[in-house]
């Protein structure tokens, strides 16, 4: 990392370094558990939005890793307000029971359906 007129210009290693070291922060199992997490959220929503939900998703599970203390609701609320995607109230619950589900996850990356999450959504809200 060089510094040039207070400007940090990092090296394309240490860009790639970083990047790694955040996939594997957001996505401890790799690929396939993006993957399953992505077609969830396929599967809330309908293609066309799922970046948007996913860059959604990645900020929160960013933010409860980081969190001392896990509050999902505060969480949720600081990101929602960054208004990346507008969200049912059912999705949101869908989303907070996925984001609980993905974070107690093992390498079984045994994740409930879409059907199980708008089934346990209804019986929470």
């Amino acid at each position: 990392m060089s510094n040039i007129f207070g400007f940090l210009f990092k090296s394309k290693k240490e860009r790639e370094e970083e990047y790694r070291e955040y996939y594997n922060k957001i996505f401890p199992y790799g690929e396939p558990q993006k993957q399953k997490v992505r077609e969830i959220l396929v599967g809330l929503i309908n293609e066309k939005n799922v970046s948007s939900l996913m860059m959604h998703y990645i900020l929160i599970k960013e933010a409860m890793l980081d969190s001392e203390t896990k509050d999902y609701e505060e969480i949720a609320a600081r990101i929602e307000k960054k208004r990346i995607i507008k969200l049912t109230p059912e999705i949101r619950e869908c989303i907070r029971i996925l984001i609980d589900k993905d974070l107690a996850m093992d390498e079984s990356l045994e994740y409930p359906t879409v059907e199980e999450l708008k089934s346990l959504a209804k019986k929470e809200a």
